[in-house]
């Protein structure tokens, strides 16, 4: 398959409120309260954490049979470490997450061999994780004046 494009466009709704869009849907990122936010959404980092775990988990059902893995339930769990004082400005720590970790819960009655396969070979594909991992973020400005 050749290179597919894939867009998500923000629109500011009021304060720290934004309305995302993506193909046909919608959802709201906003920040918590404690952040100065109405918490009427999760904030983008919560997105970037539910992105990895969502990725992963579309992985385990696409990559299951291939791997002779029976699936009965599973649970992905994503979380990252992250000094608020980073992108505040309030000290010469990096914005972004220090380390994210992730893990999956899978309940399977298949050979436990099958199960750690299926877990490498989505470690190793994942497009998220690998995008992660250090692919260059552009920045493509545009000023809107009036």
């Amino acid at each position: 398959m050749a290179n597919t494009l894939f867009e998500a466009k923000a629109s500011w709704a009021g304060g720290l409120k934004l309305n995302l869009e993506s193909r046909q849907h919608k959802w709201a990122i906003d920040e918590p309260e404690f952040l100065g936010g109405t918490d009427l959404g999760a904030n983008p980092v919560e997105h970037l954490l539910g992105g990895l775990a969502a990725c992963v988990g579309v992985l385990v059902s696409v990559f299951a049979p291939a791997h002779k893995v029976e699936l009965k339930d599973y649970q992905v769990f994503a979380e990252g470490d992250l000094d608020l004082d980073g992108f505040q400005g309030l000290s010469d720590v990096r914005p972004g997450f220090s380390e994210i970790r992730y893990r999956v819960n899978i309940e399977s009655d298949s050979p436990k061999s099958n199960i750690d396969a299926l877990l490498a070979h989505i470690n190793k594909v994942c497009p998220v994780k690998d995008s992660l991992s250090g692919v260059p973020v552009l920045n493509k400005q545009e000023v809107v004046a009036g």
